[in-house]
């Protein structure tokens, strides 16, 4: 897993400031259907998500019997509710019935496109589900998961 700010005015010139590279190696280790990686820490008040896309670099594949393989992107709150896919919902990440890029689909964008602005110490994190399989039997795959966030405190002198 590679996890890098957008730095440069290119990386930053499509409107994200944030990118996690999630390969196959960071889920086959795991004997079971799903796997958790935490993406961001650290988020809190005056911080807020305003948009996420993945990019589906290369289709993961299998030498096993998973069907399909799925990457939710959502939130880790400390004591209130979790919305593990209020990012990103359910996208198909194995080589037949793949979605090569995609905008936020989350609870966060389904209608006002609200966003996510923790009200207290909050994570981002990308659960994949296997079906048929244990992830153990993949073989390849990239996803690149983009988000674009601000802290609001910090922005035109507020204090």
């Amino acid at each position: 897993m590679i996890i890098s700010p957008l730095n440069s005015v290119e990386e930053r010139s499509n409107g994200f400031n944030f990118l996690a590279k999630l390969l196959w190696t960071d889920l086959n280790a795991t004997a079971g259907l799903t796997k958790t990686l935490v993406l961001a820490t650290g988020l809190g008040v005056g911080d807020i998500v305003l948009d996420a896309a993945h990019y589906l670099k290369t289709a993961f594949t299998t030498s096993g019997a998973i069907s399909a393989l799925t990457v939710d992107v959502g939130w880790n709150v400390a004591t209130g509710t979790d919305v593990p896919a209020g990012l990103i919902v359910a996208r198909e990440l194995l080589a037949a019935g793949r979605v090569l890029a995609g905008d936020g689909n989350g609870a966060a964008f389904a209608t006002l496109r609200t966003g996510f602005a923790p009200q207290e110490s909050a994570s981002i994190e990308a659960v994949f589900t296997a079906t048929g399989a244990n992830l153990t039997t993949l073989t390849a795959g990239e996803v690149w998961i983009f988000l674009r966030s601000v802290n609001l405190s910090r922005l035109g002198g507020v204090s």
